[in-house]
């Protein structure tokens, strides 16, 4: 993708909030504006204007911008956007922008997010817990009173990340005239994330256009939500009338680019003395981080069909929560929802 190069491109860079919890109380551009083949700064003020909260596969009126509008949730979260004419003249002009923060209370553990005095990521919402079901099947309170042995533990899943040869990169382009968004990138799932980036965006759907090239450095997944660098593009190409190209670098794929879930899961299995497994009861708390993702929460819940593997049970309890914390937000990666159950069911068997 980087070998796409428009007529009268420029290039964006993004400027990073460095705390994992900050509420914005101003962003001063005047003199990254005056520096040298400045085009624009797009800023979560413009953001707030111009498009509207990504859609969102829960009931919870979750806020979630391309940018951080009003409050920055994670380390690496997009605070204000520079286009210019070309990277180092944009990387440059962050250095003179000038950001008020003011400091939160945060919080990365999962179990910690969900204690009733943790640090709230989104007020509005008044708790950490984004979703939460109850999922029965069979009759485990029977199976675990006819049970021999019993096998408790608790497992800890780590958050991780594909790192694929190309990062994320997008182009926006603007025609004023029709209206009409064009987003070349290196997007894995173009039909999945259409529909969401032009809710955001406020377009019909047949006012924006995604084109991908044939080859996109490897996805792996991680590329299948990467619509908010999208929409990011977009939006910076219709402030200051150009296409505006961004690349990620390394670091910057690694703090925001979507990662897999960190879990915590305590589990329990009933089996009999011949070695019949009867039930198992477990909960599961998943970490999305800041925000979520679309189309998270679907790593909690890809797996519902395959929550017993390869085993013979007839019954089974699962609690599940989907939790916010001040991490970097969550999505497909290579097996997603997949590794942090399997391991889980595996170990249990193993200790049975």
């Amino acid at each position: 993708t980087d070998d796409i190069k428009l007529p009268g491109m420029h290039h964006a860079a993004v400027l990073r909030c460095p705390y994992p919890h900050a509420a914005i109380r101003s962003i001063d551009t005047t003199e990254a504006l005056k520096m040298p083949g400045v085009r624009g700064v797009l800023t979560g003020d413009d953001v707030k204007a111009m498009s509207s909260p990504f859609p969102q596969a829960v009931d919870e009126p979750l806020k979630y911008y391309c940018i951080a509008v009003d409050r920055a949730r994670y380390v690496g979260e997009g605070v204000a956007v520079v286009v210019a004419e070309n990277r180092y003249l944009a990387e440059d002009a962050l250095s003179a922008i000038r950001v008020e923060y003011e400091v939160l209370p945060a919080v990365v553990d999962v179990e910690k997010a969900v204690e009733a005095d943790a640090p709230l990521l989104h007020p509005d919402i008044g708790t950490n817990v984004i979703n939460q079901r109850a999922l029965r099947y069979g009759d485990p309170e029977a199976a675990f009173a006819n049970a021999d042995v019993i096998v408790s533990e608790r497992f800890s899943f780590p958050k991780y990340s594909s790192t694929p040869m190309e990062t994320f990169v997008a182009i926006g382009e603007y025609e004023p005239i029709e209206d009409i968004i064009t987003i070349h990138s290196n997007f894995q799932g173009p039909f999945t994330m259409h529909p969401v980036s032009a809710a955001a965006l406020r377009i019909p759907e047949n006012r924006l256009r995604f084109i991908v090239p044939t080859d996109i450095g490897g996805g792996f997944g991680i590329k299948s939500s990467m619509f908010p660098q999208m929409v990011m593009v977009a939006l910076a190409a219709k402030k200051t009338g150009i296409p505006v190209k961004f690349v990620e670098d390394r670091m910057e794929h690694l703090m925001s680019s979507s990662s897999g879930t960190d879990r915590v899961t305590y589990i329990e299995i009933a089996a009999r003395k011949d070695g019949t497994i009867l039930g198992v009861r477990k909960k599961t708390m998943d970490n999305v981080g800041a925000y979520l993702r679309s189309p998270e929460p679907a790593c909690t819940y890809r797996t519902v069909g395959n929550q017993l593997g390869a085993y013979d049970i007839a019954n089974l309890t699962w609690d599940t929560y989907v939790v916010h914390t001040n991490k970097s937000p969550t999505g497909p990666n290579r097996g997603y929802g997949c590794q942090q159950l399997y391991f889980e069911m595996e170990r249990i068997i193993d200790l049975l």
